[in-house]
């Protein structure tokens, strides 16, 4: 009996010492009446020339607030760090008929990122949304950093968009007070405090080159990405692997009830008039080589869900898991996932909306 009370007495310090450290550190900002993000998506649309990117910012932090200004736009992007080179505030911009572009693409977005920043984009009515999927979209569990930012966003908006097949198990029941006990926020919050590592500063970019990029990665006020220099440098030079190791496509990709979801969300935009359009964006020529890869496996899988869903949902598709039917070279890569602005650019620039 001792040995339990002892257990729990233990187990319960450790989920308060994990609330205190996450509530005092707070890196994310979800505690405050105004976090970092808030700030910095509003400095963002004001400046110039962008701001300089913050390495320890997670994109969810400033593209939610940023997606509340989707009504200074005609163009909403949504989609992973696979679309960041999609903008009309670049050397290469993407979307001609465009006049301009927000783009809210997050790292690593997953279909619950999808959900929230489409749901929160439509309450300012665009004209035009471009949802860019990826070869894992429809899939669920990949990936938890949407938790942080949206515990309390995500269940109101597949309530209004999917309520009759709302999952409490996709933590749907969550709020944002969840993160106290949160392992990867807490986790996250011990980094900073044992890093020493403070609030970062919003910081004016300074006009660069695109092509070779500047010290620091850059935001646009559009809300695409300029890699930093070194990046680029190092991105011109590397060369490709044809063996790549999965990304997020090892377990289950196409979950039923994720593209149920996925076209529930398409229909819920049009029944606001916003004209949809589904965008797959190519990877590397190299990516492809090795036929039976997961990788491969996945696109392939994905890229026919895609055509068909634009034909039952009457939905433009343009682009292209294929580099080569997306119209994009194997000099046009950052890595094997992702495509430079000129390939961007040449894949969007006949695109009608």
């Amino acid at each position: 009996m001792n040995y339990f009370v002892s257990v729990l007495t233990i187990a319960a310090a450790c989920v308060a010492s994990a609330a205190a450290l996450n509530w005092t550190v707070d890196p994310a900002g979800i505690f405050r009446a105004t976090s970092f993000g808030q700030r910095y998506a509003k400095a963002l649309v004001i400046s110039e020339h962008g701001l300089e990117f913050p390495q320890s910012l997670d994109e969810r932090e400033f593209k939610a607030p940023l997606a509340d200004i989707a009504n200074r736009s005609d163009c909403v992007v949504i989609g992973s760090s696979r679309i960041m080179q999609v903008g009309s505030s670049r050397k290469h911009r993407s979307f001609p008929v465009c006049e301009k572009i927000i783009n809210l693409g997050v790292s690593g977005a997953v279909i619950q990122d999808h959900v929230v920043l489409t749901w929160l984009a439509l309450k300012n009515k665009p004209v035009n949304l471009i949802l860019g999927v990826d070869p894992w979209t429809f899939a669920y569990g990949n990936d938890e950093r949407w938790k942080i930012r949206y515990a309390e966003q995500y269940p109101a908006a597949r309530m209004e968009i999917d309520a009759e097949s709302l999952d409490y198990s996709t933590s749907a029941n969550t709020n944002r007070w969840s993160n106290l006990a949160n392992a990867q926020y807490t986790k996250r919050s011990l980094y900073q405090l044992l890093s020493g590592t403070k609030t970062p500063s919003i910081v004016p970019a300074i006009n660069v080159d695109e092509d070779f990029g500047g010290e620091t990665s850059i935001v646009l006020p559009d809300g695409s990405l300029i890699y930093s220099a070194k990046y680029v440098s190092e991105a011109k030079q590397r060369v490709f692997p044809v063996d790549a190791a999965a990304y997020k496509v090892d377990g289950l990709t196409n979950d039923s009830r994720a593209v149920r979801l996925y076209q529930r969300l398409i229909m819920y935009a049009k029944a606001t008039r916003v004209r949809v359009v589904l965008m797959m964006s190519p990877y590397h020529h190299n990516a492809w080589l090795l036929k039976g890869a997961a990788n491969v496996k996945a696109m392939e899988a994905t890229e026919a869900i895609v055509r068909k869903m634009g034909n039952e949902t009457g939905v433009a598709v343009i682009g292209s898991f294929r580099p080569e039917l997306a119209g994009c070279r194997p000099e046009e890569f950052y890595d094997l996932m992702h495509p430079m602005a000129t390939c961007m650019a040449r894949l969007t620039a006949s695109a009608r909306l």
